[in-house]
């Protein structure tokens, strides 16, 4: 049977997770510093909302981090091994 693989957008989530966590930051935290609310990043992480461009780049910003090695993050994911 095959292994169903992440989309990316739930590859991308978990690593906005990863890095919120890395940097000890609440859901709260990260929400005020990306200008968002915070059930916005609860339901992120959870895989239940994907975020535009803008919003995407609002969080890297906020993790101090760039958009592009979040989006590679979640590539690197998602490839088969």
């Amino acid at each position: 049977m095959a292994q169903t693989q992440p989309i990316l957008s739930d590859a991308f989530s978990q690593a906005v997770k990863r890095h919120r966590e890395k940097r000890g930051l609440s859901r709260a935290a990260l929400a005020e510093l990306s200008g968002l609310h915070q059930t916005y990043i609860g339901l992120l992480e959870r895989g239940e909302r994907s975020p535009n461009l803008d919003t995407a780049k609002a969080i890297a910003n906020a993790l101090g981090i760039q958009l592009g090695k979040l989006i590679t993050e979640a590539e690197r994911a998602i490839k088969p091994r």
